[in-house]
């Protein structure tokens, strides 16, 4: 299955968690935390056949899905109550960057969003890969620009 990155809401799919574990096979360590089977952890992105648990049932996803839009900004509603509700949700603060990344996406086009996005979340020192929460890199050790940076 390929690797879809790019999330309706503006997410970058590809400094997920889930993702990552699925793209480096180390969901063992995933599901340990996780508290859940290796399989149920596999991600290759919203947009994919294959995704987190907590994307399957995802209320932006399947609104943007139904009206078969690829990006939430394509929609007259935009910005929704829905996805207010997500980039204001306090649980997960990554989600404040949704915005300038939709506004991103919209002005300079996907291709070049995903480009600068998998650049922008690579270790400076190694240029391992992290998730959007990691302070230090897995691989090196050293600290990591993570999604405080984007606020």
């Amino acid at each position: 299955m390929e690797f879809r990155r790019d999330g309706y809401c503006g997410l970058y799919c590809g400094a997920c968690p889930n993702l990552l574990a699925t793209e480096h096979d180390t969901l063992d360590a995933l599901a340990d935390i996780r508290r859940s089977k290796p399989e149920d952890q596999i991600c290759f992105g919203c947009k994919s056949g294959k995704t987190a648990p907590f994307c399957t049932t995802c209320r932006i996803k399947q609104c943007a899905r139904d009206k078969g839009f690829e990006f939430c900004f394509e929609c007259d509603s935009f910005p929704c109550d829905i996805l207010t509700a997500f980039i204001e949700d306090n649980q997960y603060p990554y989600h404040l960057g949704v915005t300038k990344n939709l506004s991103a996406i919209h002005e300079d086009g996907v291709k070049a969003w995903l480009e600068y996005q998998e650049s922008r979340w690579r270790c400076s020192a190694c240029g391992a890969k992290f998730a959007w929460q990691d302070e230090t890199c897995s691989t090196c050790g050293k600290p990591v620009s993570n999604y405080k940076a984007e606020l």
